[in-house]
């Protein structure tokens, strides 16, 4: 990929990185911290209760006195922790220079009579499932789907706007986003072009449109406009990738705002299933958030690749 150069960060950079309790956000802040960057680890969990791997990370980091990784709480969906986040950072840090938004879940009800009636392994289905033959919308589940991977994101990048610290790099912003956030999967024109047309978009576009999936996932009628393979988690992301490309014109020169599909990675999120390890997955990542100065901004990454949205 084009944009490799010499390294312009230190141990005085920092990167917030939230939902890193595992996989993949876990895996960023390692490499994070391997590469001399102070990390921010976030989840919303509080320590004592994180996966083994990620009370272990951190474990290492202590007894091997590396004072470049610090663990804080942080629930993207609920506006007083994220309030709580922003002033414990600016008290304890005073500024971050790169906020990867990884945190994500995907409340999709997987039918798993559909695996037994088709005699797939559990391999295979999640390629086969579809709104119609496999997966169901429960309006509450993609109520809460949404307010993680865009409300809750869009909370989070807005509160810590103020903090991201001026520099000839530019600080960056990177939403973990996924091949299923691709307009090209959304089946409905009108919507496409609403959600592409840059110069025009605004929140409350972006925010109409979420309104009328969760109108469609509650009336169960309208879901042929929306997206076959898991909707709900798709025009999350699709909404995500829009927001992307609205706050990299907003804030123009001040920062770096990309979307980066890290790859099918193996995660507790697709059963395990995937192509490449977390580690790969975050190298992706990691790649997009460290370009050389004077990289692109409002671009949609897949893999490393620059590519439409």
């Amino acid at each position: 990929m084009a944009g490799e150069g010499a390294e312009w960060w230190s141990e005085e950079t920092v990167a917030v990185v939230t939902g890193a309790n595992r996989g993949i956000g876990l895996e960023v802040c390692r490499q994070l911290a391997d590469k001399g960057l102070t990390v921010i680890m976030t989840a919303r969990k509080p320590q004592e209760q994180l996966s083994n791997a990620a009370q272990q990370f951190l474990q290492e980091a202590a007894e091997t006195g590396r004072k470049n990784v610090i663990f804080h709480t942080l629930d993207i969906t609920q506006q007083q922790s994220v309030l709580d986040f922003v002033d414990w950072l600016k008290l304890t840090v005073g500024f971050a220079d790169i906020l990867v938004n990884n945190a994500a879940i995907d409340n999709s009800v997987i039918d798993w009579d559909f695996k037994k009636r088709n005699n797939v392994d559990q391999s295979t289905i999640l390629a086969l499932l579809t709104s119609a033959n496999g997966v169901s919308n429960k309006y509450e589940l993609a109520r809460s789907c949404l307010e993680t991977n865009f409300h809750g994101t869009g909370r989070l990048t807005k509160a810590l706007l103020p903090l991201l610290r001026p520099s000839s790099h530019k600080p960056r912003i990177v939403n973990v986003s996924s091949r299923y956030g691709l307009l090209s999967l959304l089946r409905d024109e009108e919507l496409r072009k609403q959600l592409c047309d840059t110069a025009n978009l605004t929140e409350e576009k972006i925010d109409e449109v979420l309104d009328m999936f969760l109108e469609d996932v509650k009336s169960e009628k309208g879901m042929d406009r929306w997206p076959i393979e898991f909707p709900t988690y798709s025009i999350s992301k699709l909404s995500l990738n829009a927001y992307t490309r609205l706050l990299a014109l907003q804030l123009h020169d001040k920062a770096c705002v990309n979307s980066v599909h890290p790859g099918y990675v193996r995660t507790d999120m697709n059963l395990g299933n995937g192509d490449l390890s977390p580690a790969e997955g975050a190298a992706n990542l990691v790649r997009i958030a460290l370009l050389p100065p004077g990289g692109p901004s409002g671009h949609n990454f897949l893999e490393g690749e620059d590519v439409e949205f």
